[in-house]
């Protein structure tokens, strides 16, 4: 099992690079102190950050444990919603990535006119924990930790059944199932924020063939030219779509991704459970 080391914590956060904590353990290793106490000597960190790091360090360390890490799931691994017996603990979860998708209207161009997809696959009966959806794959082929599960800290209301999952910054981000874009956004800068950079997240929002549509989250400014995305394209399941980032009201790089059932497309829609199974490059490779 992998767990997170307290290094990776603080390089992720940006409070240190990666040249001064390379120094720091070689310091460590000369004096045999903790790393922690080390950077503080350094004067790199102070101690109420180490003690937020230390704090978060645990926080997903435990995650990792009981709900084991996304990376070191098999090509078969899945993403369930939590059972009635765990949902009081679930409820209870420290969120670690703080997310601001809760009622935002999306404000990017329009989509060109186009007709609206159509499918004799609609699904007759609403999806639910005990049956969510199916068929999606890893939005980040297997890569990052889950940081925050359904019903969070931050997923309630619109987003009770969002998750999020950390990754480094620039981890590419594929999408889930095959459908089309109906509206992406791309303008805000990696500095993540508090509630007052809510609406300021960078995004890209795609509508599937049964009529319910995914939503990909604090996405790395630029991503749009790298992968050569616009509203109307039509993408494959498996297909590079963006980077993830720390747009928007953010504490730390992570892709917030969600499914929603149909409605405006000038607001997010409620959310509904689905299930993760499988890697996107296993989706990628049916399809060719």
């Amino acid at each position: 099992m992998y767990l997170v080391r307290i290094g990776k914590v603080l390089t992720q956060k940006g409070l240190i690079s990666k040249h001064q904590l390379q120094q720091a353990l070689r310091i460590q290793k000369q004096t045999g102190q903790k790393l922690g106490e080390t950077l503080i000597q350094q004067g790199l960190i102070s101690r109420s950050q180490l003690k937020q790091v230390l704090f978060e360090q645990r926080c997903r360390n435990w995650v990792a444990c009981s709900l084991l890490t996304l990376s070191t799931l098999g090509p078969t691994f899945s993403i369930m919603p939590p059972t009635s017996a765990n949902h009081q603990n679930a409820r209870k979860q420290k969120s670690i990535v703080d997310d601001a998708l809760g009622g935002a209207q999306t404000s990017a161009e329009p989509l060109p006119q186009q007709p609206p997809l159509q499918s004799s696959l609609v699904a007759t009966q609403p999806p639910t924990l005990a049956s969510p959806l199916s068929g999606f794959c890893h939005p980040l082929n297997g890569k990052g930790y889950l940081s925050q599960g359904i019903r969070g800290k931050t997923h309630q209301n619109r987003m009770e059944y969002a998750y999020d999952i950390a990754s480094s910054m620039g981890t590419p981000v594929y999408a889930m199932k095959a459908g089309r874009v109906i509206r992406l956004q791309d303008k805000f800068p990696d500095t993540g924020g508090t509630r007052a950079n809510a609406a300021k997240f960078n995004y890209v929002w795609i509508e599937h063939a049964d009529g319910y549509r995914s939503a990909y989250a604090h996405l790395q400014q630029g991503f749009r030219s790298r992968v050569q995305l616009k509203a109307g394209d039509w993408v494959k399941a498996g297909q590079l779509i963006g980077y993830s980032g720390n747009s928007g009201w953010s504490s730390g790089p992570h892709l917030h991704v969600e499914v929603q059932k149909g409605g405006s497309r000038a607001k997010f829609s409620q959310t509904v459970p689905f299930r993760i199974s499988g890697s996107c490059a296993q989706f990628a490779r049916r399809a060719s």
